[in-house]
């Protein structure tokens, strides 16, 4: 059975007092560029409501349906306030050296949360540094080395052509905090990648469809004739 040993955090910068200070600059300067992308809106719902794991419109739908990174896979007893914990916790166990908790969460995460629901918690609660402050810089350093570790091990969480959300979500976040660190060079780089995959499977779509198209009109007018 599996279990996380949940820890508190400390400040290093991030204090709940400075959280709540600067939450103003949060959504000036990131909800502003990722306001197309997910429903800030609704944000105070989302980590309430969705990260209970809720997914009462999806029962009835098939298997490939649940694995959307917007829709938990199953079912979850874990509370909202658990979740949040889980969370919080990714960095800290990292800088204590705690070598099973993210392989844990990361291997567990979606059978009470997404992928954007665990990014959305992720950036907010790391969404204030001190300017020149070595302990903050220790801290982006390891949320960076937990960020690139999730996407090595679940790279279906963020590569795929079809839904580009949380790959576009990182990207966003990344240049506002922290813009010349090799992940966010790596993500631009798989975004386009991603992107262009993605162009060229409608582009194949579009043609076969109007291959179709033709074949069509064909057999109608043989028919007349």
């Amino acid at each position: 059975m599996f279990s996380f040993r949940l820890r508190t955090t400390r400040g290093s910068g991030l204090k709940k007092d400075n959280r709540e200070g600067h939450e103003g600059v949060w959504r000036h300067r990131v909800r502003s560029c990722l306001q197309r992308l997910w429903p800030f809106s609704q944000r105070g719902k989302n980590l309430t409501k969705a990260s209970q794991g809720q997914d009462h419109t999806d029962q009835g739908k098939s298997s490939s349906d649940t694995q959307d990174t917007r829709k938990p896979c199953r079912h979850s007893d874990i509370s909202s306030g658990t979740v949040v914990k889980l969370v919080n916790n990714l960095v800290p166990s990292l800088q204590k050296g705690d070598p099973s908790f993210v392989p844990a969460f990361l291997s567990t995460y979606r059978r009470f949360a997404t992928t954007l629901q665990v990014l959305d918690l992720l950036f907010l609660r790391y969404s204030y540094f001190t300017a020149d402050s070595e302990e903050d810089e220790q801290v982006k350093n390891t949320l960076c080395s937990f960020l690139e570790t999730w996407i090595d091990k679940n790279p279906e969480d963020f590569c795929d052509p079809s839904d580009l959300l949380p790959l576009e979500y990182l990207k966003a976040y990344l240049s506002v905090y922290m813009p010349h660190c090799d992940l966010s060079v790596r993500v631009k780089k798989l975004l386009t990648q991603l992107e262009e995959e993605r162009a060229k499977d409608s582009q194949a779509k579009d043609e076969e469809d109007s291959d179709l198209g033709r074949h069509t009109s064909s057999d109608l007018e043989i028919e007349w004739v």
